[in-house]
């Protein structure tokens, strides 16, 4: 009877030894950093409570644990081949009619006190059910009601902001945060570039031609301005003139020295004008006699 107990605790030490072996493992799960750990129980469904980083026991075969990223991650629609692009530029029209591309990003990340729902309600591939439509969706329905001009000026901050509000409640209800949206690039059909390109050009010539006008009509008041001075001066020196006739003396002497002219005035008359026309006189009178001589 020894003999036989010994095995039987042999065969259970063994058998103990095997579960531990097999299911020991799965009884500590191990969160990485920037992770969380959502429970999915056999007997209850999605338990609301989250793992963190570390470890972390769970019941062996019971529970099961999905693991999520709750990091920051950009989302990207765009032709170009780079990390986080899930789709091409986003087909869109203006409410006047035009067909644009537009290339955006989206930047946000899982709230963790929620995962528990966002596993629940749409699982690991919540992207492809939650960001690439609703971002689709979205930006449509906003560009919708914008014209183009909008789009192609610096309007189009106020279209991104009204973009970024409605993502944020739509994928707040799913618990998924949204961090940014960023318009990085619109494309334009062919026809309406070479039409927005001509208009610029129009637009510089304008301005160009209002500013050849606006510098005329500025050097047209300069000499305005100019010959009502020179008027007033004329006017004032008129009635100095007439109140004191030597101020015409003085300003003849003033310019026969800006010529540099050599020539003897006679002061002390009436006029000195006069005096000066009397000495020529007598000069010519006096040059036959000078010759006889």
């Amino acid at each position: 009877m020894s003999e036989k107990k010994e095995n039987l605790i042999a065969v259970g030490v063994a058998a103990l030894i095997i579960a531990l072996l097999v299911f020991g493992g799965g009884m500590i799960k191990v969160i990485p950093a920037g992770h969380v750990g959502v429970v999915f129980n056999l007997f209850g469904g999605v338990e609301k409570r989250i793992l963190n980083e570390g470890l972390n026991v769970v019941i062996p075969v019971i529970e099961t644990v999905a693991t999520y990223e709750v990091r920051k991650i950009s989302y990207s629609f765009t032709d170009g081949y780079e990390i986080g692009n899930i789709g091409p530029p986003i087909k869109c029209q203006t409410n006047d009619g035009q067909q644009i591309d537009i290339d955006v990003s989206v930047i946000a990340h899982i709230d963790k006190n929620k995962n528990w729902r966002l596993h629940q309600d749409l699982g690991k591939d919540y992207v492809d059910k939650l960001i690439v439509p609703q971002t689709r969706s979205i930006l449509r329905n906003v560009v919708a009601r914008y014209p183009i001009d909008t789009v192609y000026t610096t309007e189009r901050i106020g279209l991104s902001r009204d973009i970024e509000k409605s993502l944020k409640k739509s994928f707040f209800k799913s618990g998924v945060v949204l961090d940014e949206f960023l318009i990085r690039g619109i494309v334009f059909s062919p026809a309406f570039a070479e039409a927005v390109e001509r208009k610029q050009i129009a637009l510089q010539e304008s301005q160009r031609q209002n500013w050849i006008k606006k510098t005329a009509e500025r050097e047209k008041e300069r000499k305005i301005i100019e010959g009502e001075g020179d008027a007033k001066a004329l006017a004032v020196k008129g009635q100095a003139i007439q109140l004191d006739p030597k101020i015409a003396e003085l300003e003849f002497l003033e310019q026969l020295d800006q010529r540099g002219a050599d020539i003897p005035v006679i002061t002390g008359t009436k006029n000195a004008i006069l005096s000066i026309g009397d000495f020529f006189k007598e000069s010519q009178n006096q040059s036959p006699s000078n010759d006889n001589r």
